[in-house]
């Protein structure tokens, strides 16, 4: 274990003067850099200094109040790492990392960040940590450390089966050319389940040959057959602006990248009464152990921008706050992104938004995250874009041990454990949710508005009554409770929530149903263009000035389960507008006026209304 006092005298490399008069430069190949001769040492690149990454670099530790710079042009070697029990960007510092650039498709080197179960402990990030920790929660986001990762580029990180796959087969085909997607033989390739209810089993494969007309041939025969079906668009449904097909098709997502974030195994820690519910794995009546990998965060202020990596290996399940790619309250960042990564073997939860603003969150697929895929956490988050990303659980629920992707321990049981868990989990509605994909998970997308919010947004913001972002073109399929899902009294309403007070309600007067004049504060939302198939639910419980407009719902026990409604404050609006629904239950709410219009009802629909 590092101690407070090591980290006091923490070793400092020695460094020569570059041609730069104002910054010293040394290369990672240079003998003074190799501190790990001290298996308690900190090294530290202190400001205005500049390390190189000409070569692999091996610390028990690493501080940057300096610059790392990591590129192409630095790394000699086809394969390169650094190791270090922690890497913590602090104060200003930079870590700089571009390793295979957008307009080199051809490149072949690799770049390795390991994170050792050495003991080293920072004060803020913990152990096993990779990041960027600022000075406090309340600086303008202009300052702080910067943390820029690039790898390899994909032009798509996933795409769909164009045919079912069957038993026995090694060729796929595609709805994307993996030629022009930049997959390359030697990748590893996830196949979502497409059984209903959480019935199914995903699969990966490496890729052994690859063809323009979107066939992949794959290393082993599938032993386990997956959809491709596609649903016209209706005549009677769509007009010509609008007209669209419903893909209900497995998905096909990339997770090999050439940056790789990995570490030591998981392990198995036993809990400590002596420790706070951040700091380690403190002791409660029904948790004795925590399951500890890595885990990486851009903490309190700064920029972090993660593009075309890996992350294996990662989350603490039991401790507050460590998870594998995570904003933490950085209000707002509209430099932040998490775009393209691949993230797989997460013990608790993926990719996390917490008291931060204006992100993007892109075109990343997650594979084996156990908990909630993407978690959104507070309550207070606004407009970030959530899009095109896809969640694959690869497990069935009935799994004797694994339980699908749920697990225990977490502070969350409603995201995480058999209780509620879903591939993407938010207490507020206030962000954009666009072309993301969830399959095979307790459920699809949970929107979980409590009402007044948790952790430093608890009592300062009415969740349940924010306004939406743009929700469209989302896709849930194979859940055994419900696909799309909100839960509580998720009615939008006008109210004073701004990004300027940090998402908070500074007045809560404004989450009230009706203003001083007696008018309704309603503030319909349309869910556009959303499927849901083969799960079990699709809707919400109390839920009003909502409308599915564009809704495909096929092949699920109940097609809606609507408990209560109200009437939309614009006075005219429908509930569902536009919509397929075939092979199913439609449980209509028995409170309000329910106003349905340009919808088909196909095949096997039963329509049960006032269900209660």
């Amino acid at each position: 274990m590092v101690t407070e006092q090591q980290r006091a005298s923490a070793a400092v490399f020695s460094f020569s003067r570059s041609n730069n008069p104002n910054i010293l430069t040394v290369s990672a190949s240079s003998a003074q850099v190799q501190c790990d001769s001290n298996p308690n040492a900190i090294c530290t690149v202190p400001h205005g200094v500049r390390l190189i990454m000409s070569s692999s670099l091996n610390v028990p530790a690493l501080i940057v109040r300096g610059e790392v710079y990591w590129r192409d042009v630095d790394q000699l070697d086809d394969e390169q790492y650094l190791c270090a029990g922690y890497v913590a960007v602090e104060g200003n510092g930079k870590f700089i990392m571009n390793v295979g650039s957008p307009s080199d498709t051809s490149s072949t080197k690799k770049a390795w960040i390991y994170i050792k179960d050495n003991g080293a402990v920072h004060p803020q990030g913990r152990s096993r940590f990779f990041g960027g920790v600022g000075a406090s929660t309340t600086s303008i986001n202009n300052f702080g450390p910067t943390i820029d990762i690039t790898g390899r580029k994909m032009s798509r990180t996933w795409s769909l089966l164009a045919q079912p796959f069957k038993n026995n087969e090694v060729s796929l085909k595609l709805l994307h050319s993996p030629i022009r997607m930049g997959w390359k033989v030697g990748d590893r390739i996830g196949i979502s389940p497409t059984q209903k209810g959480s019935d199914g089993t995903g699969h990966t494969y490496k890729i052994v040959g690859l063809d323009d007309d979107g066939t992949v041939t794959v290393d082993t025969p599938n032993t386990n057959e997956k959809k491709a079906i596609f649903l016209p668009p209706k005549q009677a449904v769509y007009n010509e602006e609008t007209r669209t097909a419903s893909l209900l098709s497995a998905e096909v997502v990339n997770l090999s990248r050439n940056i790789i974030i990995t570490g030591d195994d998981l392990r198995h820690v036993p809990c400590e009464n002596n420790v706070s519910h951040t700091s380690g794995c403190k002791c409660s009546e029904h948790k004795t152990k925590c399951t500890v990998g890595l885990h990486t965060a851009q903490m309190n202020e700064g920029t972090m921008r993660i593009r075309n990596v890996r992350v294996e290996k990662c989350g603490q399940r039991g401790i507050v706050g460590k998870y594998c790619l995570h904003f933490h309250r950085l209000s707002s960042c509209p430099d932040c992104e998490f775009s393209n990564n691949a993230v797989e073997h997460s013990h608790q939860r993926g990719i996390i938004v917490h008291g931060t603003h204006q992100t993007n969150v892109e075109n990343n697929v997650l594979w084996d995250v156990r908990g909630a895929g993407i978690y959104i956490e507070d309550g207070n988050e606004m407009a970030n874009t959530i899009k095109y990303n896809v969640v694959i659980c690869p497990w069935s629920l009935a799994h004797p041990t694994l339980h699908g992707c749920t697990i225990p321990g977490t502070d969350n049981a409603e995201s995480d454990t058999p209780l509620n868990q879903a591939g993407i989990y938010m207490d507020t509605a206030a962000n954009d949710m666009i072309g993301n994909r969830a399959s095979n998970s307790f459920n699809g997308l949970l929107l979980q508005a409590s009402g007044s919010g948790k952790g430093a947004a608890y009592g300062r913001v009415c969740t349940n009554h924010l306004a939406f972002g743009r929700w469209e073109g989302n896709t849930f399929h194979g859940h055994s409770r419900f696909g799309l899902y909100s839960l509580g009294g998720s009615t939008p309403r006008n109210t004073d929530q701004s990004i300027e007070a940090d998402g908070f309600n500074l007045n809560q007067g404004t989450c009230a149903a009706l203003t001083n004049d007696g008018l309704d504060r309603g503030k319909p939302v349309s869910i556009l263009n959303n499927v849901d198939y083969d799960t079990v639910f699709v809707g919400h419980y109390n839920a009003g000035d909502m409308q599915h407009r564009g809704h495909t719902s096929h092949g699920n026990n109940n097609l809606i389960y609507w408990k209560e409604t109200k009437n939309f404050a614009d006075g005219c609006a429908a509930h569902l507008s536009d919509g397929y629904y075939a092979h199913g239950n439609m449980a209509l709410p028995d409170q309000g006026t329910f106003i349905i219009e340009r919808t088909v009802f196909d095949v096997y629909v039963v329509l049960e209304a006032n269900r209660e």
